[in-house]
């Protein structure tokens, strides 16, 4: 990991100093665990780069072998027991239900309270990583619950992250799915900017003849630029591709038309959709994986699943938005309304040179 990993060093003075939760969290592990290899990582930033950073290098690090991860921090400190188990609730509903972009921006606004935010959004970057999306509370308590005075508490969750059975949004191969993407770009060049150059020819794949829903998505600079497609059709990918792909550029009411000027900066991203299911409640909703589509009084929307981290938006700023934006709908409607969730599976070109990083 160090040599992996520049952001990641050894200094052991930081294990000199007052800090001891290592310390502390060490005879847990070795009751529980046993005798094992332990590798202590101290985590001394709240910043969402640096969370990525080791969200990264653990991820690279669990490719080499089998680990556990365990993220600890404390939660609320110093109120009194009912103010606490309030905020800790806050906190503890936030890890559960809410993406790591979601969880950094609510702890920017004051709305969560826990020393150790670092490790949090860390152990959510990497689980999304790992595709640990099952989470799941396992106990909670605060020093009051045990020796501690109800006037001054400190809070305390224990919170698993699992494996979430797969979907069946991985159904087409790479090689199906990059031939859509070069079928997407290659119409455009036609269309757009009058190259004479041959179609792609996706009759090669038999599993682009099934119909499914796609959208085609395209970027300029990391910047949306149009967005555009079929939530269900009869019509197969190889055929509906193409279409949308020419509704993106030129029929996204939110854009101008794309040019032919600007095909050189143009990023083709094709997502491939799972048939919508509807959901009893919105808590069914898994934030950061989920497309939803939302359904009332005669008007729909959908958010596909990468709008989750493009936002950072909260699960009820998700959905307020999928009504007003999408939809038409005011805000609120959404708790009125039917909800349906899909994934997708997202094929796209290589990121171009020139092109600065897209957050």
């Amino acid at each position: 990991m160090l040599k992996a990993s520049p952001g990641i060093v050894s200094r052991e003075e930081v294990h000199a100093s007052g800090e001891h939760s290592l310390e502390v969290e060490l005879p847990f592990l070795q009751v529980v665990l046993g005798q094992v290899p332990l590798v202590p990582i101290l985590m001394g930033s709240a910043g969402l780069e640096d969370a990525k950073h080791l969200a990264d290098a653990l991820a690279d690090l669990s490719g080499r072998g089998d680990y556990l991860f365990v993220f600890s921090t404390d939660l609320s400190h110093y109120h009194s027991y009912d103010e606490a188990v309030s905020l800790d609730e806050t906190t503890v509903n936030a890890i559960l239900l809410e993406t790591p972009h979601a969880v950094h921006q609510l702890f920017d606004r004051g709305q969560l309270e826990a020393c150790g935010r670092g490790p949090i959004v860390a152990s959510l970057l990497l689980a999304a990583k790992l595709g640990h999306l099952k989470r799941q509370l396992l106990s909670y308590a605060n020093s009051g619950d045990t020796a501690g005075q109800p006037a001054s508490v400190v809070g305390y969750a224990a919170i698993g992250m699992f494996n979430r059975p797969q979907t069946a949004a991985d159904t087409l191969s790479p090689a199906a799915g990059q031939a859509l993407v070069q079928a997407a770009r290659v119409t455009l060049e036609r269309s757009l900017a009058r190259k004479d150059i041959p179609p792609i020819d996706l009759s090669t794949y038999s599993e682009l003849k099934q119909a499914q829903g796609v959208f085609v998505t395209l970027r300029r600079h990391g910047e949306l630029r149009g967005c555009i497609g079929r939530i269900e059709t009869d019509e197969p990918l190889n055929q509906t591709v193409p279409l949308v792909a020419i509704e993106a550029a030129l029929k996204d009411s939110r854009f101008a038309p794309v040019t032919a000027e600007e095909l050189d900066e143009i990023h083709v991203e094709v997502s491939v959709l799972t048939p919508p299911v509807k959901v009893a409640h919105p808590g069914e909703i898994v934030a950061g994986r989920d497309g939803v589509v939302i359904e009332y009084s005669g008007h729909r929307g959908v958010f596909l699943p990468q709008v989750w981290d493009e936002t950072g938006w909260t699960r009820v700023e998700f959905l307020r938005q999928l009504a007003s934006q999408k939809a038409g709908l005011p805000p609120e409607s959404w708790q009125q309304a039917t909800l349906y969730v899909f994934q997708d599976q997202i094929f796209e070109e290589e990121p171009l040179p020139s092109a600065p990083t897209a957050h």
